[in-house]
């Protein structure tokens, strides 16, 4: 499993918890995050312009969630710790304010 790493900023369409992401948490030259990295995360096809086109924040508030795109990438980032569907899942029941303080919780400072 991935080291997490203490991360307050916004929670992208996909779900991902910034502070496990491996491109985040690396020592050299790390993602500084979703919500410093908007850049990044606004060009994605996958999910953040999905989520634009459909007039919706997270893919959890999609008709077709999880879409065989979703699954597809969440399989992908199990190896990382984090199961995406659960993330999403979440999400829906807390929100974000309460996702990062689930996630901030499990970190050894």
């Amino acid at each position: 499993m991935n080291t997490l790493k203490r991360y307050i900023g916004r929670v992208p369409a996909c779900g991902v918890f910034s502070g496990g992401c491996p491109i985040y948490t690396r020592e050299k030259n790390p993602c500084p995050g979703a919500e410093i990295n908007l850049q990044r995360c606004e060009k994605c096809k996958t999910f953040h312009l999905c989520c634009m086109d459909r007039g919706i924040t997270h893919c959890h508030e999609c008709d077709i969630f999880p879409c065989s795109k979703f699954k597809s990438f969440a399989k992908r980032w199990l190896k990382y710790g984090q199961n995406f569907i659960d993330n999403q899942k979440l999400l829906k029941e807390v929100g974000e304010d309460c996702f990062l303080k689930h996630y901030n919780s499990n970190i050894e400072e």
